[in-house]
């Protein structure tokens, strides 16, 4: 009889988890949620120019070659759309002092301006800004760490801009090229 309540026990647990899990997977499914797939661009080849730190432009790289269908190229009259870095700027703000008037925590501040035009030199995306910040806490006693957070914040900060620079990018898949 232990058995028999076992195995029924059992049958009814599937059988909940299922009624629970049902619901859930067909709202995912509905909201029409799905993994970011490969962009598609309607450009081929993209060049990349301007003025950048070399992690800016490792980042781009590496996102352009393996989220899009694109090849990057090193010659501007290759490139069938031309991505212009016109500055990237790193800078620090001081958020806050203790009572001893040592400086307690900092706001970094990574600003990227950028614009996109084809071959012809038509803009495909006017000049554009992202602008993000980072807070940090500093401790004068141990600056080797705070040097190691700041410029692990700062990469943090350039993987995200190079994240939203293509994703404003990938809006252009519903624009062919001439």
């Amino acid at each position: 009889m232990t058995r028999h309540f076992q195995e029924h026990k059992r049958s009814f647990l599937i059988k909940a988890f299922l009624v629970f899990l049902f619901p859930i997977m067909a709202s995912i499914a509905a909201c029409g949620f799905h993994l970011r797939g490969e962009v598609i661009l309607p450009y081929k080849t993209i060049y990349i120019g301007g003025a950048m730190s070399q992690e800016l432009r490792q980042y781009l790289i590496r996102y352009l070659e393996t989220g899009t269908n694109a090849k990057v190229v090193t010659v501007a009259a290759q490139g069938e759309m031309i991505l212009n870095i016109i500055s990237e700027t790193n800078s620090q703000q001081i958020l806050s002092y203790n009572s001893a008037g040592q400086i307690t925590a900092y706001r970094l501040v990574t600003q990227v301006k950028f614009n996109v035009a084809d071959q012809e030199g038509e803009q495909l995306l006017p000049d554009s800004d992202i602008y993000l910040t980072r807070d940090m806490d500093f401790s004068i006693t141990t600056p080797a760490a705070a040097e190691n957070l700041q410029i692990e914040l700062t990469t943090d900060m350039r993987r995200d801009i190079v994240s939203q620079m293509l994703r404003r990018i990938g809006s252009l898949q519903n624009r062919k090229p001439k």
